[in-house]
């Protein structure tokens, strides 16, 4: 590894850093955007008040991005231990996350995830949620916005929340899983086997619980609660996940 890199810049002040090794990394600009490409440091800490923030290729190592106003943060590859990542009217995107611990919010923008591993905590407030797969805890929350979300391995709790939104589970169709399903009205597709499912109505919410496919001794958990949406529960095939069609 090399030595420290710290970089500031003021005004439209842009950076680019290309294929570097250091201890730590630290970046901050004003409206400037920061495109970094292959990136390993212990510690990665960005602060960009109106820039964007792009990395392309892998972002390896601890990371704290945070950006403000209306920037934007759109992140090929990260990689690391833990990972703290946070807009506030912008959009954050990620193609491909690896962290054993990740917290990533926006109060107003959307959060896009790609293939997400490890444990994994998704916030915004007036925002959607979207992940494309998923692979160990996650947890997503929004207060307005939509959740959308393909959940595939057997570990991991998975715990979905919005006030006013709807909520959509995708599994897969071999998928073991105990259910607590709650929202205004719960659509739960044709093809998905439920077995002991109980429904419970109340106040004009409606409540499903029950195991999809058969039940074994340690379950995957998964929950979906939305005051005022729909619960949408289906199939869904790795080939849809990353919009291929699958062969007839």
């Amino acid at each position: 590894m090399g030595a420290d890199l710290d970089i500031k810049t003021s005004g439209d002040g842009c950076v680019k850093i290309e294929k570097i090794e250091c201890e730590s990394c630290r970046i901050e600009t004003e409206k400037g955007t920061s495109i970094l490409q292959s990136i390993k440091s212990k510690n990665i800490d960005i602060q960009a008040k109106g820039g964007k923030v792009i990395s392309l290729g892998t972002l390896q190592g601890n990371a704290d991005i945070h950006v403000s106003q209306e920037s934007s943060v759109d992140i090929e590859k990260i990689q690391g231990s833990t990972v703290n990542i946070s807009t506030k009217d912008g959009s954050l995107k990620t193609k491909y996350l690896y962290a054993e611990s990740s917290f990533l919010s926006s109060a107003a923008g959307d959060i896009i995830m790609g293939n997400v591993h490890g444990t994994t905590t998704l916030q915004t407030k007036t925002g959607n949620i979207t992940v494309d797969s998923s692979e160990g805890f996650l947890k997503a929350s929004t207060y307005q916005g939509k959740i959308d979300v393909y959940t595939i391995s057997q570990e991991g709790e998975v715990d979905l929340k919005s006030q006013n939104g709807s909520i959509t589970v995708k599994v897969p169709a071999t998928l073991k899983a105990y259910l607590h399903l709650s929202g205004s009205k719960i659509d739960v597709s044709p093809e998905v086997q439920l077995q002991g499912t109980q429904n419970v109505s109340r106040r004009g919410s409606i409540t499903v619980t029950g195991h999809l496919n058969q039940r074994k001794e340690k379950e995957k958990y998964i929950k979906a609660e939305t005051q005022n949406g729909t619960v949408h529960l289906k199939h869904q095939t790795w080939f849809q996940s990353v919009k291929l069609k699958a062969p007839s």
